[in-house]
């Protein structure tokens, strides 16, 4: 062989080990909707709360601490004990701080030093945020909004003092106390607060019913703008009579706030509602189940995963189905829209999913690489979605991984 291509062929050979991880070469890290780094866990208690990714660091809660680690290695940051983390559905962030609502109590925690900034005792009454699921909190620049059974409070954010407290005393009967789990703060400048309520009365023996109720208020003052029971009709199952209905008020799950109007998850309907007038704009129940949360929105859609068996886009303006996806199970967990893409955790069948906005077609659905040995090894929180990469808090481990 002639020397001259012999060392050309040799410098090519060890150009291609050099590139192989076999080989020790370069390694190009793991491929899309791959495990990034996961991180056991000490105790059985399952989590709900979505990971929060900002920055390069996701936050979550994991064995009652509240935790920070680098995003692409998994190195710890810092730990911070929680007395009940897990009440919120998602963590809260603003500058250097994040917030934790944990029921007895709502804290605020420096981002970069888990140094707990302070910790105000809300309330003692576990009456007053027991039985009403995960809430998620809102924020405007100064202040926090937490609900409650019967009100919602202002908290602000520098100390965590208490500025204000909204009343949702209204349209029950009276003995009848209804909650708050998800005021929203208007992200579109108008200063407006817009709080959803849910209750179940029992005041007429064999007459029982759901209410769910949708109020406005301006955020500064407190005064009350609108108000409106979220009623609409449903066949009547009691009767044969074609066309027979009854007017019925579900409890509200989930709302999110458009630049014109507020969309509501609501029994086995979804709901849209204007505004500024407090009217509503149209009503879908043509669904086969009902909703938990699971409601996202983008600027022309609606996207949302029942308790049933599917995922659903709906047109903003109209409410029209544009299409649906058997995802399996059951969903209880916030979605996420990013990129043209539809991010969940599918909590009844423990694996994650990605659909495409546009078709519903799916990108990615797996369970945890344990799963193949351990049939509890599962996906549990929500998902936390951001930079690249996607972190969920599961049954056996924390799990990050690269976005598919």
């Amino acid at each position: 062989m002639n020397y001259h291509y012999f060392i050309i062929n040799l410098f090519m050979c060890a150009a291609l080990l050099s590139s192989c991880e076999l080989f020790g070469g370069r390694d190009t890290g793991p491929e899309g909707g791959e495990v990034v780094w996961n991180l056991k866990n000490s105790t059985d208690r399952l989590v709900s709360t979505q990971p929060l990714i900002e920055d390069g660091a996701v936050y979550f809660i994991q064995d009652t601490q509240l935790k920070a680690y680098s995003l692409n290695k998994g190195k710890r940051l810092w730990s911070v004990n929680t007395s009940n983390g897990n009440f919120s559905r998602a963590i809260l962030s603003s500058e250097n701080t994040l917030y934790l609502d944990e029921g007895f109590n709502i804290k605020a925690v420096s981002k970069s030093t888990g140094r707990i900034i302070w910790s105000n005792p809300v309330t003692q009454d576990a009456t007053e945020f027991s039985g009403m699921g995960g809430p998620v909190m809102s924020q405007d620049q100064e202040h926090l909004y937490a609900g409650r059974r019967g009100y919602v409070l202002q908290l602000r954010k520098s100390d965590g003092a208490i500025t204000r407290r909204y009343s949702i005393d209204r349209l029950v009967p009276e003995g009848v106390s209804q909650g708050a789990t998800e005021p929203v703060y208007s992200p579109f400048g108008d200063g407006m607060l817009y709080v959803p309520g849910s209750s179940f009365d029992r005041t007429i023996p064999g007459e029982e019913r759901y209410r769910g109720n949708l109020f406005a208020f301006e955020a500064a003052t407190g005064e009350l703008i609108w108000e409106l029971p979220v009623e609409f009709p449903i066949d009547d199952i009691r009767t044969e009579q074609p066309g027979d209905s009854v007017l019925v008020s579900p409890p509200i799950y989930d709302i999110e706030v458009t630049e014109s109007a507020i969309v509501l998850l609501q029994g086995k309907a979804i709901v849209s509602v204007d505004r500024e007038k407090g009217a509503i704009n149209w009503v879908n129940n043509f669904f086969d189940s009902g909703f938990d949360v699971g409601l996202a929105v983008d600027a022309e859609a609606i996207y949302a995963a029942s308790v049933g068996t599917n995922a659903h886009k709906l047109d903003l303006t109209t409410g029209e189905e544009l299409w649906r996806k058997d995802i399996f199970y059951s969903n209880t967990s916030i979605p996420t829209v990013q990129n043209g893409r539809l991010y969940f955790t599918n909590s009844g069948g423990g694996d994650i999913w990605v659909l495409d906005t546009s078709t519903g077609k799916v990108i990615y659905n797996k369970l945890p690489p344990g799963y193949q040995t351990d049939s509890h090894d599962i996906y549990i929180s929500s998902l936390g979605v951001g930079e690249g990469y996607m972190v969920n808090v599961g049954s056996k481990a924390v799990y990050c991984l690269k976005v598919p």
